[in-house]
């Protein structure tokens, strides 16, 4: 059983929660991903507000989800665990704009020194 989790919620009424199996430590990454593992994240009425336009501002697409579904971004920390992405290395904690999850494989853009 996976240790790992994604928090989502009904596109059609947010306070209706369900809890999802992620992508884990155990995670195969292609060429250019790399795999975090959130620790700390907050909660704010910017959440609410990126759940409640989840539709109209595209905010559902930066995170899939099964049909109907909807994984609203959190910023928080977390740290490569792994990673396929030139230019960044395991071990690397970042700041950013992630999934409800315990762990999530993403696609790093624009490397900077401060981060992806």
């Amino acid at each position: 059983m996976s240790d790992s989790y994604d928090f989502a919620v009904s596109r059609d009424d947010l306070r209706d929660i369900t809890i999802l199996k992620a992508p884990g430590p155990e995670t195969e990454l292609s060429d250019g991903q790399v795999l975090v593992e959130i620790d700390h994240f907050s909660l704010t009425a910017n959440n609410v507000t990126y759940g409640a336009m989840g539709e109209a501002m595209s905010y559902w697409n930066f995170y899939p989800a099964p049909e109907g579904l909807g994984r609203i971004p959190v910023w928080g920390y977390a740290k490569v665990v792994a990673s396929e992405a030139d230019g960044v290395e395991a071990g690397t904690r970042v700041f950013g704009y992630f999934p409800m999850s315990t762990h999530a494989v993403l696609e790093p853009g624009r490397l900077r020194e401060s981060g992806f």
